[in-house]
């Protein structure tokens, strides 16, 4: 549990990847960082309570999804005309119209993504807080590896921004409970994409592992 408190990384070497040199890491207090000496690039950054602060952004990220996805994000009025949409329903919008590959990246990117980044990360914080550093752990890791590369709120959110730029002449714009619940839903995440550090995760895995081979 050291690197846990710590920021301790006990890995024999880093390697840069920007210039590729090869850094001996040192222990780290909480606060500081690890730069390449060559280009400067920040290797490693040695975080307070990396987990807890993990687990609390996944949770309220999650619950936050449900508000934004179903609650109306803007409201248009025109001629005493209102007409909200939500995420679902521009998604369904999309089908309708026959954008069914748009439709399909829209919902992924979107909705899916980034719900299945905020559980991934909570799982993962569980498992390690209950020191499950087993197998499940490992696939965890590498499937959050590859579902945050496609988790595009910021896309999204500025698509949300263009759009009520191009029709703020045309009527009555009305930002619904859902664009708050949305935009929170974003910051927790991108807060957790910067402080989650699935290095760390990945050392106590390896650890572990060390630690169940030595007692064989």
């Amino acid at each position: 549990m050291l690197a846990l408190k710590t920021g301790y990384y006990n890995q024999p070497y880093l390697v840069c990847p920007d210039c590729d040199l090869v850094v001996k890491p040192k222990p780290l207090t909480v606060g500081k960082k690890l730069v390449c000496p060559r280009c400067q690039y920040v290797l490693v950054v040695a975080r307070k309570n990396p987990i807890n602060r993990g687990l609390a952004l996944s949770l309220s990220a999650l619950i936050l999804a449900v508000p934004a996805n179903l609650l109306p994000i803007m409201t248009f009025s025109k001629l005493g005309i209102d007409s909200a949409d939500t995420l679902v329903r521009n998604v369904i919008a999309l089908i309708d119209q026959g954008f069914l590959g748009m439709a399909l990246l829209v919902f992924f990117c979107s909705m899916l993504a980034p719900v299945l980044e905020s559980l991934l990360i909570c799982v993962i914080c569980l498992m390690v807080k209950r020191q499950l550093l087993g197998r499940p752990l490992v696939m965890a890791l590498i499937t959050h590896s590859r579902v945050r590369r496609w988790a595009m709120l910021e896309v999204y959110l500025l698509g949300i921004l263009v759009a009520y730029v191009k029709m703020i002449g045309s009527g009555q714009i009305y930002f619904g409970l859902g664009m708050v619940c949305f935009v929170g839903m974003f910051l927790m995440a991108t807060l957790n994409t910067l402080l989650f550090d699935s290095r760390m995760v990945w050392e106590m895995v390896g650890r572990q592992l060390e630690h169940s081979m030595h007692h064989r």
